[in-house]
């Protein structure tokens, strides 16, 4: 081989290297994992009756009513709140954060 062609093929072997070495250097891009997309959840309209001794009560209109009372008479944040309905009694009772409890007339 002539020395031309040797010093050709040893120049384009080093700038070969020098390709590598610089893709090396080269941070690689990472691609975002795709979260799969998220399921819309249909909201179930809910409908509670309570029946005794032939009357009917509504839930919401139950816990509207104590909803009312105790705004008027608790202070502070909610925390938890139970609701007894005792319709032999004609009345819903009701507990705020384990400490209030009162009666609400149905």
């Amino acid at each position: 081989m002539p020395a031309k062609k040797k010093a050709e093929t040893a120049k384009a072997a080093a700038e070969a290297e020098v390709k590598t070495a610089k893709a090396a250097e080269k941070p690689v891009k990472k691609t975002a994992a795709k979260k799969p997309a998220e399921k819309k959840t249909s909201t179930v309209k809910e409908t509670v009756k309570v029946q005794f001794g032939g009357s009917e009560y509504d839930f919401s209109d139950i816990k509207k009513a104590v909803e009312a009372d105790y705004k008027g008479k608790f202070s502070g944040k909610v925390k938890t709140l139970e609701i007894y309905i005792k319709p032999e009694d004609q009345a819903v009772y009701y507990v705020i954060n384990s400490d209030f409890s009162d009666k609400v007339a149905l």
